[in-house]
């Protein structure tokens, strides 16, 4: 399937772009969790690696998993369950090098716009220590709905 632009039309577009079952570099996804959320899983649970391992492979499928590009080049993945209530937002993981640049703001903007297209809410859930996120999440216009331990989960919903 064709990389779907979100911005632009030159080379340097930022586009979505789904996984193919069977296709999926499972390893490299799991580098760049790793390199995303170790910190905070570590700060949270601490890290067990083999844990963590079989964790994603259980929790993440690869229908699930869709590329952001930048031009040609894969520069991150998000990872979204499409529930018939609602839209979750299970990951998303910028190459560290992508990151700031105004990428994840407009991957978000899109899936906020998909899912207010299909009149369903889009949610997602953050580590507590993540402050960095959750300002991203709170400027974007999503709202904590409930707070546990470790997480806060988030909502968008722009129609009624």
């Amino acid at each position: 399937m064709n990389t779907t632009p979100l911005s632009g039309s030159s080379a340097g577009a930022i586009g979505l772009r789904p996984m193919v079952e069977g296709v999926v570099d499972r390893r490299a996804l799991f580098a760049l969790y790793k390199v995303s959320l170790h910190e905070h899983i570590d700060q949270t649970f601490g890290w067990d690696e083999n844990f963590q391992q079989d964790r994603f492979n259980q929790s993440y499928r690869d229908p699930e998993f869709i590329a952001v590009t930048l031009g040609s080049a894969d520069v991150g993945y998000v990872a979204l369950k499409d529930d018939v209530g609602e839209v979750h937002l299970s990951l998303l993981l910028l190459q560290p090098e992508y990151r700031s640049r105004g990428i994840g703001r407009e991957v978000m903007r899109t899936l906020m716009s998909d899912a207010s297209r299909s009149s369903r809410p889009l949610m997602l859930s953050c580590f507590l220590c993540n402050q960095g996120a959750m300002r991203f999440y709170e400027g974007l216009g999503f709202r904590a709905v409930e707070t546990d331990e470790h997480f806060i989960t988030y909502r968008f919903c722009a129609f009624g």
